[in-house]
This record gives structure tokens, C-alpha cells and sequence, in this order.
């Protein structure tokens, strides 16, 4: 360094340290223009947005334009809310701006470069921005769930656990539904809010989604398919999961008339006419029905089994009721009882037993068999 230039540099810096201004303060407030993120990856359908700084020594305007924009694309440049074309910048506090650039879905795979343009009194800077474009393959939306098949009772409510994965390289806003067979109630939302409807995911991050399916009262016992399914822009994705209703036996018992009680004569024979309902969600097989009737009775069952109920369906069993010969006039309790496996049903129906016509028959006779014994005395002893 020669004597004249290391005068010079002794007398800027010491007139820099009187001012209070460093080195580095100069240099930061030559004009400039600079991006911390020049070149990002993105998935087609998407937007990225970019942070400019702009710099200049003095304050002052600096017009910005955007060149190199692909056909379909869109950029702007944003300040403020708005869209911006130049900037008023100046001193050692850069003025911010952002370049926001659209993808089109149609895009084509690769790298494009747009070049942001700076053009003020201190003359002209250009910024090349890279954005590259990943393929079909370059990201796509996955679900995978670790246990798609729960099996339960026609009243569970069936929850599954969906892990949802974002290949792609931005965070994505995805839609979230649930399907199922006519009656079911399916829905999806993420794990961490019940009342969310949609689940945002950053690039190349995953979220769990918590998937609840509740049959309709009626379901019948069997295999069930649901499908959950993920969307966002031009992407979508199912996941196939299945519910196995094991069913639930029960049977219900009445009468055909609906008439709870019934009358039989004594050491005779009646009978009722049950009705054999499966109220259940699985088929009732080998189904018999049963009574409890005072001691001497005697009930016989027409048919004595079953062999199967569908869901829904019923069925219609003939009760021959016979009291014992010598059963008083009167009500009695006899409790029919069905089975089906673990299903039961019982009824109570009140017997009345009346007394045989035969008695009643055999007391006129002795009623007649008097007055003719009377008639016979006072015609042979009447005269005496």
C-alpha cells in the first residue's frame, strides 16, 4: 500500500469512528437487492412466495418489475396488501417486498428462472429466482392406516386412526370425507380438533386423522366397507377400511292376537298361538319354546324347534295347553319361555279353566231324577 492510500485510509476510518458509523453500515447500504431463498422446490397447483429486500445508501424510489414469468404462471409483487411496482427505500433499514408465484397444475416438470429487476438513481440490480417444478412422482398425499378392520356390536361405534403424509415439498390445506354404506354415520377429522372438517400439513410432514363410523340400529350381522378420502387441488387419496358387525341375538315373544290370556276346560285341552320375533342383527337358529305350567298340566309345542329366524323375520309356534283332570275353576299363571343360544323371551299368559259341560249335564240329571222321585212318592202315597 502506497503512502497516499494508507493517508486515505486513516483518515476514513478515523472520520468513520468520529461519525459513529462502521464500516459494515456503509457497505450494508449500497444499493442491492437480495432474497435469503433464491431457489425452492414446489409441486405444481401450488404458490410460493418469496421475501426481497431492497437497499439503497440514500433515501429514494426503486422501481421493480418481474421478468421470465412461464406462460400459465403468475407473479406479483406484494407490499402492503397490495400489488406493488416500485418501493421507497433509503438509509440502513432495507424496504421488504414479496414475489408471489403461482404454478399452474398443468405445469411443466423442471426449473424455471424469473428475474426480478431494481432500477433506481444508484443505477440497476437483478435478481434471477429459480423455481423448480417436481413431477407427477414428486410428491403425492398418502394414507395408511395400521388397523383397518375392527369388528364390534351392532351399537359400537368403530374408530380408526389414519396417518396422512404430505410427500410434496409445501404445506397443503386438505380436504377431509368419510363414506359408507346407506345408514352409516362416517366421519374424518384430524385427531387433535373434533369439529375440523379440513387438516393442513407441511411439506413432507404427516398428521394423524381420527375416523369414527356408527351403524344404524337396524345393521345386520357382517362385513362393511368405508373409505376416507383426502383432497387438495388436483390430488386426492383413499384409504379402505372395514367395519365387521358381529350381531347380537335377541328374540321377542307374543301372541298372534295379541290377547295375553286364553281359557281352557278342565282335563280338555286349549291351545295359543305364539309369535316368535328376531329382534336381533344375527339369525336365530334352533329356536325352541318352553313352559312353566302348574303341577299335572301338560303343553305341547307345534313346531317343537325352529331351525332359523332371519333379522327382522318371525316365526309362529302352536301351544297346546291341557290342565290336569281335576284343576279347579279358576286363573292360572303359565309363563311360555323362548330360546335361541344366549337370546331369550318369555310371556305370561293367564289360563282361566272352566268346569266340564259333562258336570253340569250330570247335575240337571239328578235335578230331573229328584223331581221324578218326588212325582212317583206323592202319586203312591199321595191318597193316604
Amino acid at each position: 500500500m502506497t503512502r497516499t492510500r494508507l493517508a486515505a485510509f486513516v483518515l476514513a476510518a478515523g472520520l468513520l469512528l468520529i461519525t459513529g458509523i462502521s464500516p459494515v453500515a456503509v457497505a450494508a447500504a449500497t444499493f442491492n437487492l437480495t432474497t435469503p431463498y433464491p431457489a425452492v422446490t414446489i409441486q405444481s397447483g401450488n404458490t410460493v412466495t418469496f421475501t426481497l429486500d431492497v437497499a439503497v445508501p440514500t433515501p429514494e424510489r426503486v422501481d421493480l418489475a418481474v421478468s421470465g414469468t412461464p406462460s400459465g404462471w403468475t407473479a406479483n409483487l406484494r407490499g402492503g396488501g397490495n400489488i406493488v411496482n416500485a418501493v421507497f427505500a433509503g438509509g440502513s433499514t432495507a424496504a421488504t417486498v414479496d414475489l408471489s408465484v403461482t404454478v399452474p397444475q398443468a405445469a411443466t416438470p423442471g426449473s424455471q428462472t424469473l428475474t426480478v429487476t431494481a432500477t433506481s438513481g444508484q443505477g440497476t440490480r437483478k435478481l434471477p429466482i429459480e423455481v423448480t417444478v417436481l413431477g407427477a412422482t414428486g410428491g403425492a398425499i398418502t394414507l395408511a392406516s395400521a388397523f383397518p378392520q375392527l369388528s364390534g356390536a351392532p351399537s359400537s361405534t368403530f374408530t380408526y386412526s389414519v396417518t396422512l403424509a404430505n410427500t410434496g415439498t409445501q404445506k397443503q390445506t386438505y380436504t377431509l370425507q368419510g363414506q359408507g354404506p346407506d345408514g352409516w354415520t362416517v366421519s374424518v377429522h384430524p385427531s387433535s380438533n373434533a369439529q375440523a372438517l379440513t387438516d393442513t400439513v407441511d411439506g413432507g410432514g404427516t398428521d394423524t386423522l381420527s375416523v369414527t363410523a356408527q351403524p344404524p340400529s337396524t345393521v345386520a350381522a357382517g362385513a362393511y366397507p368405508l373409505q376416507v378420502t383426502v383432497s387438495s387441488g388436483g390430488q386426492s387419496a383413499n384409504a379402505a377400511l372395514e367395519a365387521d358387525v358381529t350381531g347380537a341375538p335377541a328374540v321377542t315373544l307374543g301372541t298372534s292376537n295379541q290377547v295375553l290370556n286364553a281359557q281352557v276346560t278342565a282335563g280338555s285341552t286349549g291351545t295359543v298361538s305364539l309369535v316368535l320375533t328376531n329382534s336381533g342383527s344375527t339369525v336365530l337358529q334352533n329356536v325352541a319354546v318352553t313352559a312353566a305350567a302348574p303341577t299335572g298340566w301338560t303343553t305341547t309345542f307345534a313346531p317343537a324347534t325352529i331351525a332359523t329366524i332371519q333379522p327382522g323375520g318371525a316365526a309362529t309356534v302352536t301351544a297346546t295347553v291341557k290342565p290336569s283332570s281335576d284343576a279347579l275353576a279358576g286363573d292360572y299363571a303359565v309363563t311360555f319361555t323362548a330360546t335361541a343360544g344366549t337370546a331369550t323371551a318369555n310371556v305370561d299368559i293367564r289360563t282361566t279353566v272352566q268346569t266340564s259341560p259333562l258336570w253340569g249335564f250330570i247335575g240337571l240329571a239328578l235335578i230331573a231324577l229328584v223331581i221324578i222321585g218326588l212325582g212317583w212318592v206323592f202319586r203312591r202315597f199321595g191318597r193316604r
